[in-house]
């Protein structure tokens, strides 16, 4: 059962992943920063966004492993998907299955800081 619902939560957390992140690069867009300090302002947001998927997964008893690996899931699979469903809900957070650079070191710094916050150790009791 333990494995059952960490599946179903780890997709619950990749599809917010993936929507915060399209979420972002709105916000990052909207601003109107143009290239090094757009790209700035996307790894502080993705480095923040590992963090707090990694708040998520402790939060919710998850194991460790499950922060990064919703992580990529949000980046890589979970647009595809979207993106194959034909509706104008689903299109806003689609995507490619290529990665450009900026979403690749996104990707790597989000990962990097779920990691490192889930490699600080819990309160001792």
């Amino acid at each position: 059962m333990i494995g059952a619902r960490s599946a179903v939560l780890g997709a619950v957390l990749a599809i917010a992943v993936a929507i915060a992140y399209q979420g972002v690069v709105g916000l990052v867009e909207a601003s109107g920063a143009r290239d090094q300090p757009a790209l700035i302002l996307i790894l502080l947001l993705a480095a923040f966004l590992g963090v707090l998927t990694a708040v998520a997964t402790r939060m919710l008893r998850l194991p460790g492993a499950t922060a990064p690996t919703v992580l990529v899931l949000g980046w890589t699979l979970v647009p595809v998907v979207l993106g194959a469903i034909p509706s104008a809900a689903t299109a806003l957070f689609a995507g490619d299955a290529a990665l450009t650079t900026g979403q690749a070191m996104a990707l790597a710094t989000a990962t990097v800081a779920a990691a490192v916050t889930l490699g600080v150790p819990a309160e001792r009791r």
